[in-house]
């Protein structure tokens, strides 16, 4: 009852669409990582939290700490429990937070706390300097808030300080302790880097990063090792390495137990040395971050997959426990993975198999079914291992509904007529293009000129897992191309190429000379048009979606949604894409639309939404609008390179004629010499820092820049 002939299956046929499916797969996985995946990941890794600190602490200011105790005035306490931590065996100690060297002395500092809260306090006093006047001096906690021992200093490290940094150290930690800093220095970073989206998810593995001394301070081989083990690690922003953290639940209050150490610093830091020493002796052999902060405080916070993750405590974690839970990653090796490349690729063959034996001789009922067998088989083995294992879900699924929608096409071309569908999925122009012809003849493809265009959303991959429901990502993406991009069909006679994603592609074919300053300007029209209708779109996506999507993620998805657009011009190939026997697409194929992917992708490294190449600047002149080069520039994947523009209206602050005159000086010493003694425009901040940084990474030869990656 569940099978249908299929008159047409050969197992030729089906052995090409299950080959098909399983690279689309491949490809889907190549591209997108896990990107796609992290609404599933994120919750696997919640069902998998970490339950256990086995190597690390964290201090918190707590309750019994009077809220007449500033945060200055709390460092003296700080540095109590440092001492008495050191002493009692804790291994390192971190300061997780931002302290000036420059601090008024001429107020009290907390020294320590009584059984009963109450706070013994380091006072400025007044000297008699004259019979008519005194001066006010420093308490002597005020002339170092975190004096410390000598042994101490060595195995302490802070955050980067605030303002002048420069400043001697003994303003902090007296002169005794200050000459006991080794030569390195004591500072070590706490950034946290990310990539593609901004959900804390990586441990930075950089060497001047806190996560890495502390673990140091562990086990050095320990920590050798698990650099040693770094198949699976990755490069996040800056060209970071990183690779995933696993996270524990956010802990709110101060906690003692086998498992985990959250310790208050009132009992560190009692005034009565037998409660602060039986305290510290529960540290040994540990490393402690510093909180300056009570659990539940609003500062130092991050979002994380235990924030955002489906079915978890949407709980914000604190800076210090970030930290903790990297430090245990780290060292116990228990990351996030994915699977080997070669069990992907066969997880890929598997599914598209079934997919497409499911496709042919199933009924259609049958294929949704499987589909729910599939997703829940893949969800299940990212829940059910003992680490936790990032299984590619959207490419299995890419795979499956690849090879099922491969032979379900098939049946339809047996059973529905062409003419339901043409007028649907085919563009105007190709739809009288094609009808022109008569009888059987058939459009030979053609060599011609074309003008491509592409637009890409900037922030699409977070903004889907933002809005977490499929139907409202498609809402938005239906609402946007009808609201945007209709513009250059219906209004700049554009062809319509392909949506991929968030990715929307036109062409204007032309054959001659004559014909191509018509194209230009109605390109060039169209994408300022579009651009704008895009910033239109953008600034009322808060307001469209409210009824329908949480505010926060309304909020946040205002901050980061943009688009890009690029434009690329040269020959084409145009005709029929597709096996003469299998589904077909009329369109182009030629070096402009991959130019045009590429100089797309630069509009996230400039301060423009339209970047072309160098064959529109003088016509784009010609029309009235501003270009404003951005450099030579040989894009992957083309042996050639090109000299681009950025593109906008005339009025635009950015486009401002001295601004751009001084950008070109700043810009053609960067390619003759690799400096400038010029200053960069304000507005250009983001190109001066993206040509800065190309520059460092070696990326110019004879005033080319050859980007070796997308």
């Amino acid at each position: 009852m569940f099978r249908r002939e299929v008159p047409f299956v050969k197992k030729k046929l089906l052995t090409v669409f299950i080959f098909i499916a399983a690279w689309a797969g491949i490809a889907f996985d190549y591209w997108a990582e896990t990107n796609l995946d992290n609404w599933v990941h994120d919750s696997a890794l919640i069902y998998q939290e970490r339950s256990e600190w086995l190597y690390t602490a964290i201090v918190v200011l707590d309750d019994d700490v009077p809220i007449t105790v500033g945060r200055k005035q709390a460092l003296p306490l700080y540095a109590l429990a440092a001492d008495r931590l050191i002493a009692a065996g804790t291994k390192g100690i971190y300061l997780d937070s931002r302290v000036s060297k420059d601090l008024e002395g001429r107020m009290p500092f907390a020294t320590c706390i009584g059984q009963k809260g109450e706070v013994q306090w380091s006072e400025p006093y007044c000297e008699v300097e004259t019979l008519q006047q005194c001066s006010v001096k420093n308490s002597s906690a005020g002339n170092a808030p975190l004096r410390m021992s000598g042994e101490t200093i060595i195995k302490f490290r802070i955050a980067p300080y605030l303002g002048q940094s420069e400043l001697p150290d003994f303003l902090l930690y007296d002169f005794d302790a200050a000459m006991a800093i080794p030569t390195e220095g004591i500072v070590v970073s706490d950034r946290l880097v990310t990539k593609n989206d901004p959900i804390a998810r990586w441990i930075d593995l950089s060497k001047d990063h806190a996560v890495v001394w502390l673990a140091n301070q562990i086990s050095p081989a320990l920590t050798q090792a698990s650099f040693a083990n770094n198949a699976k690690d990755e490069l996040c922003d800056n060209n970071r390495l990183c690779r995933r953290i696993r996270l524990s639940y956010p802990v709110l209050k101060p906690l003692e137990t086998d498992k985990k150490l959250l310790i208050p610093v009132s009992r560190l830091a009692s005034c009565n040395p037998d409660i602060g020493n039986k305290m510290a002796k529960l540290l040994k052999d540990k490393i402690v971050i510093f909180q300056m902060t009570a659990p539940t405080e609003s500062t130092d916070i991050i979002i994380t997959p235990i924030t955002t993750a489906l079915f978890g405590p949407k709980a914000l974690m604190s800076g210090a426990q970030y930290l903790v839970d990297s430090v245990e990653t780290l060292l116990n090796q228990d990351h996030p993975r994915r699977p080997d490349l070669y069990t992907r690729i066969i997880l890929f063959f598997v599914v598209a198999l079934v997919s497409v034996l499911t496709g042919a001789y199933l009924k259609q009922g049958m294929v949704w079914v499987m589909v729910i067998v599939v997703f829940s088989v893949v969800v299940a083995l990212c829940f059910f291992n003992p680490i936790v294992q990032l299984w590619p879900l959207t490419a299995v699924m890419a795979v499956f509904l690849s090879g099922a929608g491969q032979t379900t096409s098939a049946h339809m071309l047996l059973g529905l007529r062409q003419g339901k569908l043409i007028g649907q999925y085919m563009p105007s122009q190709i739809h009288d293009l094609l009808l022109s012809l008569k009888g059987d003849q058939s459009f030979q493809n053609k060599r011609c000129f074309a003008v491509v265009l592409m637009s890409d959303l900037a922030g699409y991959t977070t903004v889907t897992s933002l809005l977490k429901e499929p139907s409202m990502v498609l809402r938005l993406m239906n609402d946007y191309l009808s609201e945007t991009s209709i513009v250059l069909q219906k209004k700049y006679n554009g062809w319509f190429e392909s949506y991929v994603g968030d990715m929307v592609c036109y062409y204007w074919p032309y054959d001659s000379k004559e014909e191509e300053f018509s194209v230009f300007k109605d390109v060039l029209q169209g994408a300022l048009e579009l651009s704008l209708l895009q910033k239109k779109f953008f600034s009322t996506v808060s307001s469209r979606y409210k009824d329908n999507v949480d505010a926060d993620a309304l909020a946040k998805i205002d901050s980061i949604i943009d688009a890009g657009i690029g434009l690329s011009a040269g020959p084409v190939v145009m005709g029929d894409l597709g096996p003469p026997k299998g589904i077909r697409k009329f369109g182009i194929l030629g070096d402009p639309l991959n130019l045009a992917s590429r100089i797309e992708g630069l509009t996230r490294f400039f301060n423009c939404e339209i970047i072309i190449s160098s064959i529109f600047a003088e016509p784009a002149k010609d029309l009235g609008f501003a270009v404003r080069r951005v450099g030579d520039i040989k894009v992957k994947g083309r042996g050639d390179s090109e000299v681009m523009f950025a593109l906008g209206y005339v009025d635009d602050p950015r486009f401002e004629k001295n601004d751009i005159l001084a950008w070109e000086t700043w810009l053609a010493d960067m390619e003759d010499k690799q400096t400038s003694s010029n200053d960069c425009p304000g507005v250009y901040a983001l190109d001066e820092a993206t040509i800065v940084s190309w520059s460092e990474m070696g990326l110019l030869n004879d005033g080319v820049w050859y980007l070796e990656s997308k």
